[in-house]
C-alpha cells in the first residue's frame, strides 16, 4: 500500500517564519526521498518507451536492481545514495532526453554515458552498502566517479577507454579497473589513497563533527547551470580553506541567529564550491530538484558565508515544501506576460512562483542582518545596518505585492500571512541616518533602474508626445503615455551602483584605488563611473557635480539607462524634487522621449530640460506606469 506524506499545519507556520525543528527536516527529507524514487520509474519507464542504443552498458534496470539489493542490505546507505542532490539533476536531464530523442547538445556527453550515472549509483550504493559486485560504470575524462564515495584517477589517456569496472567484495576490499590501469580502494573509502579521492566532507564545528556536508567537487552533476565538462576538483588545501570559513560560519550563527543555525545544517547536505568573486558580488544558486544543496562562491569572511548559507537554506526549504504543497496555482507558476511582477532583488520581472521564493529567502537575509548589526562595530555595522534597512522594505513591497495576487492558493495565502506577521515589526525598528539614507536611495536605485529596462511605454504615444513637446504645445495639456511590460526583458547582472554604494560604505567614505582600476573603461565607461562616485560620495557639492556629469554622458549617449536613473537620484540630492520624480518614476519615458527627438532632429535634447518639462505633465506621476499588477 502506497501511502501520502502530510504535512502538518504547524510545519507550514513555522516553515513561513524560518523554525524547522528535526522532526520537519525529517518529514521533508522523507518526502524528497519518495520524489526521488518516483523518478527512478519515470526513468525506467521511459527508457522502456525508447529506442536508443545503451552504448556499453547495461539498460538502467541492472543498476536499479543492484539498488534494490543493497538497500534490503543497508537501507540507510542507499537513502544517501539517492539523495545525493545530484542525482535529481542527473534525473531531469535523463529523462528530457529520453522523453524528447534529442541527440546530445554541443559539450554534452552521448545518451549512454548519461544514462550509466545509474550504474555509477548502484556501484556507490553496493560499496557503502558492503554488497558483493562486480560493476560497469561510465570514465569520465580519465575518471571514475562513486558519487558520496570519491573518484578514482587512473593514468589513462582520456577517451582511450570509456568503460570501468567496480569490483568489491562487500568486505572492504574494492577495485577500480579502467583498460590496463588499476586503482585498490582502501578498506575505509573516506581515507584517501594512491589514485583515489574520497568525498570531501566537511563539518558544521570542530569540537562536535556529527552530520557533515559534502563539499562536492568531483560529481558531474553538481552545478545544474554548467556546461561540459564541469571544473576540476579542489587542492586539499583549498577544501581546508572551505572548512574553515565553515566553521566560522556555523560559530556565527550558532552564537546570535538560532533559528538559523538549526536551519542550515538539516536542510544542507552538500555545497558546490564555485571560484571566488570580488566584495558584494557573491555567487549562489540552489536548485528545486537538487534538494539540499547550494553553490556557493568562495566566502570572504564568516558574516559572508553565513547570511548566504541562510539565504540557500531557504530556497531547498521552500523547494522541498512545494513538492508537498502546492502554494501557487500552477498557471500561475510559469512565466506570461499577465503575471510578471517586480521583485527588488532581481533584474527582470518574475512570476508569481519566483517572487514567493526570492521573498522566503530575502525574508532569511532581512532577520539575519537585523540582528547581526547589533554585534558589529565602526563601518561594518552601519553596511549591516544599511543591509537591513534596503531588505526589510524590499521584502515588504514583495509581500504587498504577493497579498493582491489572485494566482497564490488558500494555503499560499496563509504561507504570505505568516511571513507579514513576522517581518510587520521590523518597519518600526531604528536604523541610523547614515545607513538609512543609502538605503533608501538603493531601494529607489532597483525600482527605476528595473522601470529603465523592463517596461517601454507605447509607440504611438510616445511620439505623440514628441510632436506636442517640439511642436512646441503646452505643457499642460500634454497627455502621459502608458507604459508597458517588454517582452524581451533578460535577467541582467545587478545595477554596478548597487555594488558601488556597498563599497563607498565598507570603505568608509572612500573609493579605493583598486575600485577604479577595476571598473573604469571595463564594467563602467570612465565618465559614468565618474558620475555615479560622485553622486554616492554625498553632499550638495558633489549632487551638483554628478548631475553634470550624467548630462555629459546622456548627450553623448542618450541610450544610457544606468545614467538616466543616476541624473534621477543626483537631482533628488540636490534638491530638484520634480524632475527628480520624473525620471525616477518613469524613468523608460524620458529616456524613450530624448531617443525619439534624437531620431527625428539628430540632436540630443539636453536631459535635464527634458526631465523638467517631463515633471510638468499633469498626472505623472498619478497616471500607472503599467498594465500590469502594481509593484
Amino acid at each position: 500500500m502506497l501511502t501520502r506524506h502530510q504535512v502538518p499545519v504547524a510545519d507550514l507556520e513555522a516553515i513561513a517564519t524560518g523554525r524547522i525543528t528535526a522532526p520537519t527536516g525529517t518529514r521533508m527529507a522523507a518526502a524528497e526521498r519518495s520524489r526521488r524514487m518516483l523518478m527512478l520509474r519515470a526513468l525506467t519507464a521511459a527508457e522502456g518507451e525508447t529506442e536508443h542504443s545503451a552504448g556499453p552498458l547495461p539498460p538502467l534496470a541492472h543498476a536499479f536492481e543492484l539498488l534494490a539489493r543493497a538497500e534490503a542490505l543497508d537501507p540507510r546507505a542507499v537513502a544517501s545514495v539517492l539523495g545525493h542532490p545530484p542525482v535529481g539533476v542527473w534525473a531531469v536531464r535523463l529523462l528530457g532526453r529520453l522523453r524528447t530523442g534529442a541527440g546530445p547538445r554541443p559539450g554534452e556527453p552521448p545518451l549512454w554515458r548519461e544514462a550509466g550515472y545509474a550504474h555509477a549509483l548502484a556501484a556507490a550504493a553496493a560499496l557503502r552498502a558492503g554488497l558483493p559486485a562486480r560493476v560497469r560504470v561510465p570514465a569520465w575524462a580519465g575518471k571514475v566517479i562513486l558519487p558520496t564515495v570519491g573518484h578514482a584517477v587512473l593514468d589513462d589517456a582520456p577517451g582511450d577507454h570509456d568503460v570501468a569496472t567496480l569490483e568489491t567484495d562487500g568486505r572492504g576490499a574494492a577495485r577500480v579497473t579502467l583498460g590496463p590501469h588499476a586503482v585498490e580502494l582502501p578498506a575505509a573509502p573516506h581515507l584517501p589513497a594512491p589514485g583515489w579521492h574520497p568525498a570531501r566532507l566537511l563539518s558544521w564545528t570542530a569540537r562536535e563533527p556529527g552530520p557533515g556536508v559534502l563539499l562536492d567537487d568531483a560529481d558531474p552533476y553538481r552545478d545544474f547551470r554548467s556546461a561540459w565538462p564541469p571544473p576540476a576538483p579542489l587542492t586539499d588545501g583549498e577544501s581546508d580553506t572551505w572548512q574553515r570559513h565553515l566553521h566560522d560560519a556555523a560559530r556565527l550563527l550558532g552564537a546570535r541567529h538560532p533559528d538559523a543555525a538549526r536551519m542550515v545544517p538539516l536542510v544542507l547536505n552538500s555545497l558546490v564550491p564555485l571560484p571566488g568573486t570580488p566584495r558584494f558580488r557573491a555567487s549562489s544558486a540552489s536548485y528545486a530538484e537538487a534538494f539540499g544543496s547550494a553553490l556557493v562562491s568562495l566566502p570572504r569572511d564568516a558574516v559572508d558565508f553565513a547570511v548566504t548559507l541562510v539565504h540557500e537554506s531557504r530556497h531547498s526549504v521552500l523547494n522541498g515544501l512545494s513538492h508537498q504543497i502546492q502554494l501557487v496555482d500552477r498557471s500561475a507558476r510559469a512565466p506570461r506576460q499577465d503575471t510578471l511582477l517586480y521583485a527588488p532583488w532581481r533584474t527582470d520581472p518574475r512570476p508569481p512562483w519566483g517572487l514567493l521564493h526570492g521573498t522566503y529567502a530575502f525574508t532569511g537575509v532581512a532577520d539575519f542582518w537585523r540582528t547581526e548589526r547589533h554585534a558589529l562595530t565602526g563601518h561594518r555595522a552601519v553596511l549591516a545596518h544599511f543591509e537591513f534597512a534596503v531588505w526589510r522594505d524590499a521584502v515588504a513591497i514583495a509581500l504587498r505585492t504577493l497579498a493582491g495576487q489572485p494566482g497564490l492558493t488558500p494555503w499560499g495565502r496563509r504561507f504570505v500571512a505568516e511571513m507579514a506577521r513576522q517581518t510587520a515589526p521590523w518597519a518600526g525598528d531604528d536604523v541610523p541616518a547614515e545607513a538609512l539614507a543609502p538605503a533608501e536611495a538603493e531601494l529607489a536605485d532597483l525600482r527605476s533602474t528595473w522601470c529603465s529596462h523592463n517596461l517601454a511605454p507605447d509607440p504611438a504615444a510616445t511620439r505623440s508626445l514628441a510632436d506636442h513637446r517640439l511642436g512646441g504645445g503646452p505643457v499642460e495639456e500634454a497627455a502621459v503615455p502608458r507604459s508597458r511590460l517588454r517582452a524581451d526583458s533578460p535577467l541582467r547582472q545587478p545595477e554596478l551602483r548597487c555594488e558601488l554604494r556597498r563599497l563607498h560604505i565598507a570603505d568608509e567614505g572612500t573609493f579605493t584605488p583598486d575600485t577604479r582600476a577595476r571598473l573604469s573603461g571595463r564594467e563602467r565607461s570612465p565618465e559614468l563611473l565618474e558620475a555615479d562616485m560622485c553622486l554616492l560620495r554625498g553632499g550638495p557639492a558633489n549632487a551638483a557635480r554628478a548631475v553634470d556629469r550624467y548630462r555629459a554622458v546622456l548627450n553623448g549617449a542618450p541610450g544610457t539607462r544606468p545614467a538616466w536613473v543616476g541624473l534621477g537620484l543626483a537631482l533628488e540630492a540636490s534638491g530638484e524634487g520634480a524632475p527628480a520624480t520624473a525620471l525616477l518614476h518613469r524613468p523608460e519615458l524620458v529616456r524613450a522621449l530624448a531617443l525619439e527627438e534624437l531620431a527625428r532632429g539628430g540632436r540630443t535634447p539636453d536631459p535635464l530640460d527634458l526631465a523638467r518639462w517631463t515633471a510638468r505633465i499633469p498626472g505623472l506621476t498619478a497616471q500607472p506606469a503599467t498594465d500590469l499588477p502594481q509593484h
